[in-house]
């Protein structure tokens, strides 16, 4: 059994760092990629509009996002109809409209910034159907020194996917509490899970999947492929820095769209008996 949720929640910090870090970054000779807007939105089916647009942040910066830019004309087709985005707060643009973005809709996204024309332009994908879990709890076995450990026993996830589209499987930490699985080499404060299945049907959790114990909401996602190249380039060190991928045109960021499933009955993760 599934349900829809508020995808806004399960957008993770490793893909929006990414939108602002390119100040830090290598330039390509022929760009100036200081004087370029960062764009970030995503498209979802009966759902507002949202855009954020920004000026690029430095690496220093230990804020979430880059400065705001305000005062922009922004504009949204679906290519037989363009609607004009409205500027709630700075730097922030939303066409509250939910039934204006549609499944399989093709969408772009248009506005000028320093005199440049700025556009970007995505595809909705299907909505995810057929997610199940083979069992509703993930059992950690104890590490006891001197004894034998108990065989983990995997948990898989799995859905239709018929065409091989790119999915993500999200697993939302849903306690208010913390209770870290092992503290070794653990020094991520990151609750929820986001794992990348590509073009898969299904994906098996292993006893090192998650870091704390606690329930999970378990959430497949549909999504492009911008946003997987996006997700990808968070693997990048420090020590390698070039500039993010981005399919804004003029810009920096990401303009994408995506669905989801979502298993209504959460998933717990508990340390054996």
């Amino acid at each position: 059994m599934v349900r829809t949720i508020n995808y806004k929640n399960i957008l993770f910090s490793s893909v929006v760092m990414l939108l602002f870090l390119a100040a830090a970054c290598k330039k390509d000779s022929a760009t100036d990629y200081s004087a370029l807007p960062v764009v970030e939105a995503y498209l979802l089916p009966n759902k507002a509009v949202e855009v954020r647009v920004s000026l690029q942040k430095a690496l220093v910066d230990t804020n979430a996002y880059g400065v705001p830019i305000s005062g922009l004309t922004l504009n949204i087709s679906d290519g037989s109809t363009t609607r004009a985005l409205t500027e709630d707060k700075s730097g922030h643009y939303i066409l509250s409209d939910a039934s204006f973005v549609k499944s399989s809709g093709t969408y772009s996204l248009s506005f000028t910034y320093n005199d440049l024309p700025v556009t970007a332009s995505t595809v909705v994908p299907g909505k995810p159907s057929g997610t199940t879990i083979s069992a509703d709890t993930v059992v950690i076995p104890t590490m006891t020194f001197g004894t034998e450990p108990t065989a983990f026993i995997p948990v898989t996830v799995s859905w239709s996917n018929p065409a091989a589209d790119n999915h993500i499987v999200v697993f939302r930490y849903k306690e208010t509490w913390k209770s870290l699985i092992s503290n070794r080499f653990n020094s991520d404060t990151t609750t929820s899970v986001e794992l990348n299945a590509v073009k898969a049907s299904s994906f098996e959790l292993t006893e090192r999947s998650f870091k704390y114990y606690g329930r999970y909401q378990v959430i497949v996602m549909r999504v492009n492929q911008e946003y997987l190249d996006m997700l990808n380039n968070s693997t990048k060190s420090s020590q390698n820095l070039t500039n993010a991928p981005t399919n804004v045109t003029n810009g920096l960021g990401i303009f994408t769209a995506m669905q989801a499933d979502t298993l209504s009955k959460y998933l717990l993760v508990k340390a054996e008996d």
